[in-house]
């Protein structure tokens, strides 16, 4: 370690540089696997316990967390380990020769007490040879199939716990977007992995997508496939649907009172009122907040939009349907016309599409067939955003104004 920290980095080339992590990454190996062997010695020898430096008597894990400065779960999980390499010693002189990793260690371990001693004891040499060839995460799936093959009850319990461990938190960032973390058992994730990877396919040379905004894509479009066509419980004694309050000023653009009172810059009186809905100059949505035009304009193609009329006092004074709906035998015509989603390059079948106006409600474009196409929600976001537009759909049976002829001399 000493002659390591002597070597001035900084005038290595990059190849010495190389060579000199290298050896660090081995040196890092061979010292885990020697301090794991004392570990397992400790632990064997006190009985689980350590004396402390009161003269008391401590938990290994504890003592150790207290010398290495790891969490808890880290000290008691590289104690276990310790532990269970005793009875693989071969393993455990690999990792101390720098052969493999502790982590390759922790993860072989975990066949103990789970495979005879003997058998187990005869199988290091091959054990080992799958080790040299992969990484931890690889290991840890050869394992998990030795696991299944020869210890089904362990892996029937493994999965029960799995079902008891399972969640899904999400936290709104207050930034545009949501983040979640979940963790689910492997039976559930063999369905939702098989649907995402069906739907996160590149749709042509020209898509872009990172592997991770594709599964996102899809996942957004599994959850419009169930809004849209699910059987789903009613909330609140109402059926389940996506809902947004837009403002009348707001959705006309006309000014509020706030920009009426200062002119061209709404941020010059900034005003703070306490007993106003924040969202009474902006669209809202009751999950995730505000939204902007393009997102509004989007769902309005398809949507059903209702006028609620309220007093000075807040109360409603009326409800009414002010557009028409697409109906079922208009989405049925405009699949059976159009197939999939009408951007060029995209396959996304009807049931993961969106029925879109041409010519948007707002500027007086009718719910008729003729104004009406499929686009997949990727693309109809990015018609509303100005990304894309007519040339690039396939509407063949568009009837457009033909160009003139030019005159003849």
């Amino acid at each position: 370690m000493d002659a390591l920290a002597a070597v001035r980095v900084e005038s290595l080339p990059i190849g010495d540089l190389q060579a000199f992590v290298a050896r660090g990454a081995q040196a890092m190996n061979r010292l885990a696997g020697l301090t794991s062997r004392a570990v397992g010695e400790i632990q064997v020898r006190g009985g689980g316990l350590v004396p402390d430096t009161g003269g008391a008597s401590a938990p290994t894990p504890a003592w150790l967390r207290s010398v290495t400065k790891e969490t808890g779960a880290a000290a008691g999980r590289r104690v276990r380990t310790s532990v269970a390499l005793r009875e693989l010693p071969l393993v455990r002189d690999a990792i101390v020769d720098g052969d493999v990793t502790e982590e390759h260690g922790r993860v072989l371990a975990r066949l103990v007490g789970k495979i005879a001693p003997g058998a187990l004891l005869e199988s290091q040499e091959s054990l080992l040879e799958v080790a040299r060839r992969c990484d931890p995460d690889q290991l840890a799936n050869f394992v998990r199939h030795l696991l299944a093959t020869w210890c089904e009850p362990d892996l029937e319990a493994e999965e029960a716990s799995a079902e008891e461990r399972r969640f899904l938190q999400l936290r709104n960032t207050h930034k545009g977007s949501w983040r979640g973390t979940f963790e689910l058992p492997d039976a559930a994730m063999e369905v939702v992995l098989t649907v995402l990877e069906a739907l996160a396919r590149r749709e042509g040379k020209d898509d872009k997508r990172t592997s991770g905004v594709r599964r996102a894509d899809a996942l957004l479009d599994v959850f419009g496939l169930a809004l849209r066509h699910g059987e789903l419980p009613d909330t609140g004694g109402a059926r389940p649907r996506v809902s947004y309050v837009v403002p009348a000023t707001w959705a006309l653009r006309l000014p509020s009172a706030a920009e009426r009172a200062v002119g061209d810059d709404p941020t010059a009186g900034f005003v703070v009122d306490v007993d106003q809905h924040p969202g009474a100059d902006c669209a809202t949505a009751p999950w995730t907040g505000p939204a902007t035009r393009a997102q509004l304009e989007r769902l309005l193609c398809d949507a059903q939009v209702e006028r609620v009329v309220l007093d000075a006092a807040g109360q409603v004074v009326s409800l009414t349907s002010v557009t028409d709906v697409i109906t079922a035998a208009q989405r049925r015509a405009v699949a059976a016309r159009d197939r999939c989603c009408t951007a060029k390059g995209c396959s996304k079948p009807p049931a993961f599409c969106d029925v879109h106006h041409l010519r948007s409600r707002e500027d007086g474009g009718p719910t008729e067939l003729g104004n009406l196409v499929l686009l997949c929600r990727r693309h109809h976001v990015m018609w509303h955003r100005g990304l894309i537009d007519l040339v690039d759909l396939r509407t063949p049976w568009l009837r457009l104004p033909r160009p003139r002829a030019p005159a003849l001399d």
